[in-house]
């Protein structure tokens, strides 16, 4: 078959774009597409992949939290982005309507969808090691994606099958304030701590055993807080991917910027049923509140949300399978790749 795309990715190591590289390389080895890899000729740190589609379409992938393009508020984001991205077409991750009022000209915009870091296929992680050397001792997260263990994204896969018991999960971590300079980032991080701090012990009193949750290590810690801190030996990803499984229930909490995490994402490829805090971004594809996760605004409705499942297992069951459709069909990445792909073709 002859390929229905000529690709040429303008590649640069990114933990955040390992997702839309192992898409390119699952449908150049299908046929359908041709890809050719020119290595990024300036020390890129911004998950912003370019795209040259059929020698005709600049394309642009983005998967940053949010607008975050520049330190600065949002109105000084969308500002930069209105006047200083060139593309045919933009893929944003973190995409609202907002930013539509902000297209740089000539320039269409649509939402890219969800995202995980994985573990490639090919020779993204490693092809263009030696011109890179320098950036990695200077890049703390691209060091850690080169050092960390890799995992495939069918290590992260699951069936819509629930198990005997329904567990509930939540593991998270805290942001610390001092890493950002600007207040309003500050005063973020804050918020999002508490909130992720009254959750847990919200879930321990109401649950008890039926809930297994807590703070990941790192290197933010607050010493009133040991209570909640789990070992790294549960915490660590290759015990947390099977801990996924075991767990029927996952609750996720917005993200930096309000952005949806990769936790987000994971639980999905695990078909899990999902409460989660108001999603603040559009995803391509049929993804509902009541249908794909349950959405909660506080504490108390958090809990009864998982009370709602717990009490209905055709509902809960509905949701694994909605989110099993729903990987195969947009978050995967060969077929978010795709989309993106028949997208440019459509218009």
């Amino acid at each position: 078959m002859k390929p229905l795309f000529k690709c040429e990715l303008n590649y640069f190591p990114s933990r955040h774009l390992s997702h839309i590289y192992d898409g390119f390389e699952k449908l150049r080895k299908f046929g359908v597409i041709e890809t050719t890899l020119i290595p990024a000729t300036t020390n890129q740190t911004k998950p912003l992949l370019n795209v040259m589609v059929n020698n005709k379409y600049r394309v642009i992938y983005d998967t940053l939290d949010g607008f975050n393009w520049i330190n600065g508020s949002i109105d000084e984001n969308l500002d930069y982005f209105s006047k200083n991205i060139e593309a045919d077409f933009y893929f944003k991750r973190s995409f609202n309507n907002q930013i539509l009022d902000h297209a740089p000209k000539n320039c269409k915009v649509f939402p890219l969808g969800l995202y995980f870091p994985f573990k490639s296929e090919g020779k993204y992680p490693t092809r263009f090691y030696e011109k890179f050397k320098g950036l990695l001792k200077e890049n703390l997260i691209i060091s850690k994606y080169y050092n960390k263990t890799s995992f495939t994204n069918k290590d992260f896969e699951y069936y819509p099958i629930p198990n005997r018991e329904n567990k509930i999960l939540f593991l998270t971590q805290l942001w610390n304030p001092d890493d950002v300079k600007l207040e309003h980032l500050k005063l973020e991080r804050k918020l999002i701590n508490e909130n992720r701090i009254d959750c847990i012990k919200a879930l321990r009193k109401e649950f008890g055993k039926d809930f297994f949750g807590g703070l990941q290590h790192n290197s933010y810690r607050v010493s009133d807080l040991d209570s909640l801190m789990l070992p790294f030996s549960m915490t660590k990803r290759e015990a947390f991917l099977q801990t996924v499984k075991r767990h029927n229930i996952c609750i996720a909490t917005a993200g930096l910027h309000n952005s949806i995490g990769a936790k987000f994402g994971e639980y999905i490829a695990a078909s899990r049923a999902i409460i989660t805090e108001p999603i603040e971004y559009t995803l391509p594809g049929d993804f509902e509140n009541n249908k794909n996760y349950l959405m909660f605004f506080d504490k108390y409705e958090l809990i009864e949300n998982i009370h709602s499942l717990l009490r209905s297992e055709d509902k809960l069951v509905d949701m694994m399978r909605r989110n099993y459709q729903y990987y195969n069909n947009y978050l995967r990445s060969d077929s978010l790749v795709l989309n993106t792909l028949l997208k440019i073709l459509e218009k």
